[in-house]
Formats: structure tokens, C-alpha cells, sequence
């Protein structure tokens, strides 16, 4: 029996975004690189399409800010997908000041599921389709197979009022960090985490702890959005088919509520490819507070928090690059890679002033026209620059107010056309 497939470009063009006139948050940035692969002659070339998404979105009538980094495996469908769904989730009243914590939790991880089922039902023609091929023992096309083995993973921050909530799926990451301590904001869904081969094993499975398994997503998710052969078609998975029911779920972990008192200072989102780049290059101990590090650092460099953000990304790729030529030996890669900063010290002025206010904190982003306060500078050359100049005031619509007095130019510029004329 022949069935006609469809040709991949159509399942892999872009989802229609209805997202694009949702407002942004502009307390926050992103910061990304594509993947790489390093060929033994020293020239790069990008392996495939960059994979990752993300989000940062902010509706002032609830509120609320929500924030998303999703990195995709096998293509990038799932993750546009996914990005696109998850807020239709959050964004429109599900979500307010009156929900409980638990409550705020439950909306969080059904959001998670149902969008993993929708997506899903959107690709239910390639389903069936592979279905009715395999029935006739024949074998499904090249483009349907890619289609229903890719997936993705997502780290989500939602903050409500001053309520912050972190969801977590696969293996991306989130830190918080606060004047004198770093927190981590998520789980590691993968083999590498002895809880999740302790579920699976329960399933029925015989999995090892910090093994890699082809068969799994990536090699070694245990949760994610996505991929068809280790969840609805797991009996066909020579590693999964034991199992008693499906092993690899959309099942989020959410960690909150979280306060945001006067000790907050950064959020941060990041995939995991950031962190392995890093670590590859540099072979910290503590990575995450290295990041932090390098975050802080460049919140007193640049004018604003996307800046901020690639900034970070940029200094990593560049230790990896220098890493490979000192070292030299065998070609290696680097996956696409994002980081999302949210800078969150307005919740600082908020408390200070009972929690009822709205205005942001001062900042040391220079020339970012988005905070209270802005520092003037001095550029003595090109590698010193002097954050220390004086505060220049701004109106209520964060706009600096005029301070250079024109009033001697206009006098001279009106009696030289009086002379002019006369």
C-alpha cells in the first residue's frame, strides 16, 4: 500500500505565532549562540537549524511575568511548538493573585501535559500514517521518522505579584540567586538522576545510573515534550517495551512558591548546553556560580539585560573556541545554546516600600533607560571604562530629564541673525 508523505519542510516550517503582540518583560534579556562542529582544520560550520526557543512575557492587569527556555533534540517542531502553546496556558487569567500556592502549582503542571497532548494531535496524520505503513510491513518514510522522534525540554519561571514558581522538565536549569547564597531551581530528569532510574525501574525496566541509552531522548531524558517512540510508541523501543505503561512523561516538577524579598537579585534560565560548554572549557568545579559571576560582571558593562545575557553566551563560546585550538586534537561540537536573565531588585524598592509600590529598583545597567537611576560614564579606552559617574535624575516615565542648559546658545545664535540682518 503506497502512502504519499508529506514533505518535511512543511512540518518543520514555523508555527503561525499569536504571540507576537504579547508585551515583553523589560526587566529581563536573552542571550543565544547555534551549535557548532569543529573540524580539524580549525573552520566551524552550523550542524542544523538552531533548535532552541524562549519567551518573556508580561501582562501588567494580572501581575504577572512568565519566562520560558526550551531546547529541542532532532529538530526544532516541538519547541516552537511548545513555546507557542505554554503561554495560551498561563497568559489569560488562569493565573492570578487570588490562586493559592497549590493551586498556582496544579495550573502549572496541567499546562505541561496538555500541551504535550495537543502537540501530539497536531502531528496525528504522521502517526497514523507510520501506523498503517508498519501494518503492511512496510517502512515508514525518512521525514515522518524524524518527525515523531523529536522533542524538547523546557525551563519555566512564573512570577505572580511576588510569588516566584519554577517548572522544570528535562535537563535545563534555573538558578536564583539572592545577595549571599545561589539557589538551583530544578531537577535533573535524566539517567544520570538515581530517582528517575528508581521510576523507571519500577515500570518494569533495568536501568543504570549515568549510562547512556540511544533509545532514550537526547540519549538520556526521562521527561520531555515530545517524542513519540519513547511515549505513545514505546512498544516499539527495543530498550522501553518492557515497561507496564509509558516511561518517559511530560510530567513537570514544580518548585515555589518562592518570595521575592529584599534579598533577591537575578533570576537565571539557561540550557544545559550552556553549563557543558562551560564546564568542557573551563573544567569549574561550581559552574553555576561562576555564571553568576560573569552575569554580575557584565550588568556593570552593558547598557541592557539582552546585552547582559549574550554576553555571558559569548564568553563561553569563546573559551570553548580557545580551549579546542590550545588543546587541538579531534573535531568536536557545540550545541545551540540560551540564557535568560531577570534581574529582579525591583522587588527590593517594592518591599522597602511596604510591597504596594511598582516602581524598579536602582540599577547598575548603564545607559538603561528602564531603571530609576542611570549612571553617566567615561570611556578613557577602549578596555576601561568608569562606572562611577554621577546619577542622573528621570521623570515618572523613566526618561532622563534635561540637564544641559541651552539658554546661552540661543542668546548668541538670536544676536548673530540680528546682526545678519542689519
Amino acid at each position: 500500500m503506497q502512502v504519499k508523505g508529506e514533505s518535511l519542510q512543511e512540518y518543520d516550517a514555523p508555527f503561525t505565532s499569536w504571540i507576537d503582540d504579547v508585551p515583553t518583560c523589560r526587566y529581563s534579556g536573552i542571550g543565544s549562540a547555534t551549535n557548532e562542529l569543529y573540524r580539524r582544520d580549525g573552520t566551524r560550520q552550523q550542524r542544523h537549524s538552531f533548535q532552541n526557543r524562549s519567551f518573556r512575557f508580561h501582562v501588567e492587569d494580572y501581575q504577572l511575568c512568565v519566562y520560558g527556555v526550551f531546547q529541542g533534540f532532532g529538530g526544532h517542531r516541538v519547541a516552537d511548538f511548545i513555546s507557542k502553546r505554554i503561554p495560551a496556558e498561563l497568559l489569560w487569567g488562569q493565573l492570578t493573585t487570588e490562586k493559592t500556592d497549590e493551586e498556582v502549582k496544579n495550573i502549572l503542571r496541567k499546562a505541561f501535559i496538555n500541551v504535550d497532548k495537543e502537540y501530539f494531535e497536531s502531528i496525528g496524520e504522521v502517526l497514523a500514517r507510520r501506523m498503517v505503513l508498519k501494518e503492511s510491513h512496510q517502512q515508514a518514510g525518512e521525514n515522518d521518522e524524524r518527525i515523531v522522534r523529536q522533542g524538547a525540554v523546557a525551563i519555566i519561571a512564573v512570577i505572580l505579584k511576588n510569588r516566584l514558581f519554577v517548572v522544570s522538565l528535562g535537563d535545563c536549569a534555573a538558578i536564583l540567586c539572592k545577595n549571599t547564597e545561589i539557589i538551583p531551581l530544578c531537577s535533573n530528569h535524566t539517567v544520570d538522576n538515581e530517582d528517575e532510574i528508581l521510576r523507571l525501574n519500577h515500570l518494569g525496566l533495568q536501568l543504570q545510573v549515568n549510562k547512556q541509552y540511544p533509545d532514550l531522548g537526547d540519549g538520556r531524558l526521562t521527561r520531555c515534550f515530545g517524542n513519540h517512540l519513547v511515549k505513545g510508541g514505546y512498544k516499539e523501543n527495543n530498550l522501553l517495551r518492557c515497561a507496564t505503561e509509558e516511561p518517559v512523561i511530560p510530567e513537570p516538577e514544580v518548585f515555589g512558591a518562592i518570595p521575592m524579598d529584599t534579598d533577591v537579585y537575578i533570576l537565571l534560565l539557561y540550557t544545559s548546553s550552556l553549563v557543558k560548554a562551560f564546564v568542557e572549557a573551563t573544567s569549574a568545579q561550581s559552574p553555576e556560580t561562576d555564571l553568576v559571576q560573569m552575569c554580575r560582571h557584565y550588568m556593570r558593562e552593558e547598557a541592557s539585560l539582552s546585552g547582559v545575557a549574550q554576553a555571558v553566551v559569548d564568553q563561553v563560546v569563546r573559551l570553548h573556541r580557545d580551549t579546542l585550538e590550545v588543546t587541538g586534537g579531534r573535531a568536536e561540537t557545540l550545541e545551540d545554546m540560551t540564557l535568560l536573565i531577570r534581574d529582579l531588585r525591583e522587588y527590593r524598592a517594592k518591599e522597602g516600600a511596604g510591597g504596594g509600590g511598582r516602581g524598579p529598583a536602582a540599577s547598575t545597567l548603564t545607559g538603561s533607560s528602564a531603571r530609576p537611576t542611570v549612571e553617566s560614564s567615561t570611556t578613557t579606552d577602549s578596555s576601561e571604562v568608569d562606572n562611577t559617574g554621577k546619577v542622573l535624575p528621570i521623570d515618572e516615565n523613566g526618561r532622563i530629564k534635561p540637564y544641559v542648559d541651552f539658554a546661552p546658545f540661543y542668546k548668541l545664535w538670536n544676536e548673530r541673525k540680528l546682526s545678519q540682518n542689519s
